[in-house]
């Protein structure tokens, strides 16, 4: 039988309580390997009931009501440096380890694991990468003030872009957001935690999906230092945005919105596809960059200029139509979307941009 490779949320699962060290008793390695500041994952997933016929302890799989079809649960499986899990598995020495032996092992490791994390804020990650492949590891963070029990994911590569292919996106989008609330419903969770790098229309109606059930905290890849971040570990690293905004009132029902924080987004990327009849309201910061934004509270002062003023601009106008032209990083998109009340805003049109198309930017979704 084919063995069923894990999800990545079970993987992720796995790691966390196993605190990312050997379950093997009084083996303490870690099996995160920092080799010339590069981190490689260490660790095997050894099966306590061996999963083929003559595996190690496999004739106990009836026994302990394992079978072919469960025998891949994570229940099953031990988190282990690579020493101990060849001891419990080689023909010479498996018999000194019985499943009673290796299942106490593994409860009291993760009891263990437990008992120093309670500190922490325990979190449920929202996974969300549909750019490029899957992320395969747990994902690593600096100065975390939380400890990962669970993950959700959304991970199948976005590649249609045409209105059914993004109304298929908001679709996935629900499912997820279905299973977070799920979660979030069992009551163990003290917040949320997303890592996402999707396309920026799913990334803003994904941020509208999730609700303030429990604290949220969006990640930000920092590519240069090869980790999530969130909230800056030093003032000094913040540079200042110098954000400037503008309004222009040409007496529409329709606000057009453009946040330029990657690339500029230029009065022709506009008018090419909606003309030059809509009120119109800019948030631009000095030198736009892709790496001019990385951090929590510079996504918070842009995204205040978003929530704040369209919000008083709409209270004023009343406006049935709201554009959104956004370049910026994939963590201000989510925070973006949560700024949008259904309760309280019109509907608000997203727009996808391609450097290389005519136009730029194009119609994905309505949110």
């Amino acid at each position: 039988m084919t063995r069923r490779n894990l999800s990545s949320a079970e993987n992720y699962h796995l790691w966390m309580v196993s605190g990312g060290i050997c379950t093997f008793e009084g083996c303490n390695e870690r099996l995160v390997v920092n080799t010339k500041g590069k981190l490689t994952n260490s660790g095997i997933k050894a099966h306590i009931i061996g999963h083929k016929k003559g595996a190690a302890r496999h004739e106990y799989a009836e026994e302990f009501e394992y079978s072919d079809g469960n025998l891949e649960d994570i229940s099953n499986l031990m988190l282990m440096c690579y020493t101990h899990s060849k001891l419990i598995d080689d023909p010479h020495t498996r018999d000194s380890f019985p499943p009673t032996l290796l299942f106490d092992m593994k409860s009291k490791h993760e009891e263990w694991v437990r008992s120093w994390t309670d500190e922490k804020k325990k979190s449920l990650a929202i996974v969300h990468k549909r750019l490029g492949p899957p992320l395969t590891t747990l994902p690593l963070t600096e100065h975390s003030p939380n400890i990962m029990l669970e993950a959700i994911e959304s991970q199948v590569e976005f590649t249609n872009f045409s209105p059914d292919g993004w109304e298929q996106g908001k679709a996935d989008n629900e499912k997820l957001y279905a299973k977070f609330v799920t979660r979030i419903n069992k009551g163990k969770y003290d917040v949320a935690e997303v890592y996402a790098i999707s396309p920026i229309p799913l990334l803003i109606h994904l941020g509208k999906l999730i609700s303030d059930t429990v604290p949220l905290t969006v990640y930000q890849y920092d590519r240069e230092g090869g980790f999530w971040v969130n909230k800056a570990p030093d003032k000094a690293l913040l540079e200042d945005l110098k954000p400037t905004t503008s309004f222009t009132d040409k007496d529409s029902n329709e606000l057009v919105v453009t946040i330029s924080v990657s690339d500029t987004i230029t009065d022709e990327d506009v008018h090419a596809i909606l003309g030059e009849n809509q009120d119109r309201y800019d948030i631009l910061i000095e030198n736009p960059h892709v790496k001019r934004l990385l951090y929590f509270e510079q996504v918070q002062q842009i995204q205040k200029l978003f929530k704040d003023n369209v919000e008083a601009f709409h209270r004023q106008k009343k406006y049935k139509l709201i554009h959104l032209l956004y370049s910026g990083p994939a963590g201000l998109a989510i925070e973006l979307g949560r700024s949008i009340n259904e309760n309280m805003w019109p509907e608000v049109v997203v727009y996808e941009f391609k450097y290389r198309g005519a136009p730029r930017y194009q119609k994905a979704l309505n949110i």
